[in-house]
């Protein structure tokens, strides 16, 4: 697919640099954030452009005796078009406000507003099926290749309505790629007005390549400037060479601020049907869940002789999984006991059977606000949550992860953490980072389950610098030693396998190793996961950190192929920091990929774990959780989550014992309570289900 082309040169507002919090999803927000240039006087290889007028559509009858569509929803405009208010009642179904609908209140008068402009682009009048929803397309064929996208651009500008900064519109387009075009089909939608000509207003989805048959698109648009009517408008960026391609349906739904513009449709509405094989990925994680989640439990019933028992009643009640479902928690907020805190400790008891400390296992949080650090930990074991360290080593020290005496010692200077005159001493870094290491580790024993030992080390090599003679500063580089295969990496595991209690994991965690397209980072990554692994010291648990944006999404097989890369080094997985922080991406979308990606990273045998970092947008690092809003208001992946995670994959089955007196039932790996009735005498018993399946005998008359 040819790149969207910003076409902004060196617009103002360039992005002129990186900053440590920006790396961790460098990609998110490029597209929103785009320049797009004006095109008003740009043509096809620079020449000048000629407006080519669209085609009159012809006007189609209404169905109602009024014009009226019956079942327009409260709040919408009573339009006589058909289309409208067809467009109009799905929106209302899916909870948008009333809106007004910006060209005219008829798609004759909205396709009439839009010219194609380009010497090089022609447009036809296109004839639409019956069953369509709207009646009236064209179709724009690009003769030849321009220089820039904006050289062909459909373009409708509103006359008659002005917008005001924050203002929320709603595009939408219907699309169709003809398999004869000379090359892919490929547009841009863009919105914008001509005193900011290098912005584009549009958010979320910015470029589309049509399928071969009509699907409707979603396109949603928040103004960053005021704009007075006839000074702004909406349009189509052609120009990706010579193609083909069809248009029709064509909305603009002005939301003024009564909407979030993540709570818009964005993007598709559907998948085009003649992709075969599109849910292939659902069957085939559901057949790798039955394989590798599930195992038979066998319920033996006998009397007080021994002998089976028939027509037993037995009640099979799962009562929580094996793989761990978790969060990353807040132990401040945890421990606060406010109103706002309540529902926080509600949720996270709820929902989860494990947890981390986001920061007070930490170095630095921990020394310091010990008190913190052992009281969330204590609360979540008390509420039957297993607790992961996170972390014994961050080299961090904008996170507040590093102590002061520490920091002075890697040569760095923190005004924010009091460390004014550093003083590089290499020895005293080795020394702090292995005692550390070993200390915490042991102090809390075998109230946590497993401990990163190391967190982003290829991204935060501060200690490995320091250790080396080297000073820690943010511009500091090592000429001779490897972080990734650093000899003090392998003495920190030494370190804490010493410390731990037998057979607890010891893992590390980085991002930018699944999610997004850095192949570099990933390529670090195995060789450190290599390079552990290879030593005396072992590793057991890769971490993998997935703060998604919309334009870092990976699709099953991509997320699959991941977890095979990692996996053939015979350790187990851990998505440790999920999220999707990304305004410009629509919440059921983001539903939709939660949905997805967890199902698939359930189904592949070697993933033990699954945590979204931070549940609430109050006190999450970006603002934007997966679950709640800051008001406690439910977000659709939570509806995923607890469709899958409580319902899916969880078993409850009440039965009969057959003339052996036994019951079998296939359940999902996890505890359960097995409650067995023989003439109103019942017997319970904790079980667990794990590979390979699991056998109980039970005789109530004992």
């Amino acid at each position: 697919m040819p790149e969207a082309n910003d076409g902004s040169g060196e617009a103002e507002g360039a992005n002129d640099g990186e900053n440590g919090a920006l790396a961790r999803r460098s990609l998110l927000g490029t597209l929103a954030a785009a320049g797009i240039a004006g095109c008003s006087s740009i043509g096809g290889g620079g020449s000048t452009p000629t407006d080519t007028e669209t085609p009159e559509p012809t006007p189609t009858g209404t169905p109602h005796p009024d014009g009226t569509p019956a079942d327009v929803p409260p709040g919408w405009p009573t339009v006589r078009d058909p289309y409208y208010g067809e467009l109009a009642s799905t929106l209302g179904d899916q909870g948008l406000p009333g809106g007004e609908f910006c060209y005219g209140t008829s798609e004759a008068e909205a396709v009439s507003a839009f010219s194609v402009q380009s010497n090089v682009g022609v447009v036809e009048p296109l004839d639409v099926a019956d069953e369509l929803p709207f009646s009236s397309a064209r179709r724009v064929i690009v003769e030849e290749s321009t220089e820039n996208p904006w050289n062909v651009t459909m373009k409708g500008t509103v006359p008659d309505r002005a917008v005001a900064q924050g203002d929320v519109l709603l595009g939408v387009f219907y699309l169709r790629g003809p398999e004869d075009s000379e090359s892919t089909p490929t547009l841009q939608f863009v919105a914008k007005d001509e005193d900011n000509a290098s912005t584009n207003m549009v958010r979320g989805v910015q470029q589309a390549e049509p399928a071969d048959e009509w699907i409707r698109y979603y396109v949603p648009i928040q103004f960053d400037y005021d704009a007075e009517a006839g000074t702004w408008w909406t349009e189509l960026f052609l120009g990706f060479g010579p193609q083909t391609i069809d248009i029709g349906g064509v909305a603009l739904i002005d939301f003024d601020q009564n909407i979030s513009v993540s709570n818009l449709p964005s993007g598709p509405a559907s998948q085009p049907s003649s992709d075969d094989g599109a849910d292939d990925w659902e069957a085939a994680a559901d057949e790798r869940i039955a394989e590798h989640r599930t195992s038979e439990l066998t319920v033996e019933v006998t009397d007080a002789d021994g002998q089976p028992v028939e027509a037993a009643s037995v009640d099979v009640a799962m009562q929580e999984h094996e793989f761990g479902f978790g969060a990353g928690v807040d132990g401040a907020y945890l421990l606060n006991e406010t109103s706002q805190g309540d529902p926080y400790r509600e949720y996270v008891s709820e929902l989860f059977n494990t947890a981390t400390l986001t920061n007070h296992h930490k170095w630095r949080f921990w020394e310091q606000e010990k008190h913190i650090s052992d009281g969330a930990t204590q609360w979540l074991l008390g509420e039957g949550l297993d607790v992961r360290g996170h972390v014994c080593l961050y080299a961090d020290v904008s996170s507040f992860a590093v102590p002061p005496d520490v920091v002075g010692a890697m040569g760095r200077t923190w005004e924010d953490g009091g460390v004014t005159d550093p003083e590089l001493d290499p020895e005293y870094v080795r020394e702090q980072t292995l005692s550390h290491t070993g200390d915490i580790v042991d102090y809390y024993g075998e109230d946590v389950l497993e401990w990163e030992v190391v967190n982003e080390l290829m991204h935060s090599p501060g200690f490995v610098q320091a250790i080396n003679g080297v000073a820690a500063t943010e511009d500091a580089s090592l000429d001779d030693v490897d972080p990734v295969e650093a000899p003090i990496l392998r003495e920190w595991f030494a370190a804490a396998r010493e410390a731990a209690p037998e057979g607890m994991p010891l893992a590390i965690n980085d991002f930018n190793v699944l999610a997004g397209p850095y192949e570099a980072d990933r390529a670090r990554y195995e060789r450190q996961i290599q390079f552990l692994a290879d030593s005396e010291a072992g590793l057991d648990a890769v971490g993998m950190e997935c703060h998604f944006s919309q334009d870092e999404t990976l699709t099953p097989e991509e997320i699959m192929d991941g977890l095979d890369r990692y996996a053939q080094y015979d350790v187990s997985l851990r998505i440790t920091e999920f999220d999707m922080a990304d305004d410009a991406w629509n919440e059921s979308k983001k539903g939709q990929f939660f949905r997805r990606f967890l199902k698939t990273v359930f189904s592949h045998p070697a993933v033990e774990q699954f945590l979204v970092w931070g549940i609430n947008d109050a006190n999450h690092w970006q603002g934007d959780a997966p679950f709640f809003t800051a008001s406690w208001a439910e977000k659709p992946p939570l509806t995923e989550y607890r469709s899958l995670v409580f319902d899916e994959w969880w078993t409850d089955t009440e039965a009969e014992t057959d003339g052996d007196g036994s019951v079998s039932t296939t359940g999902f790996h996890g505890e359960y309570e097995v409650t067995v009735t023989v003439d109103g005498t019942e017997i319970t018993e904790t079980v667990a289900l794990s590979d390979g399946g699991t056998t109980v005998e039970l005789s109530p008359d004992e």
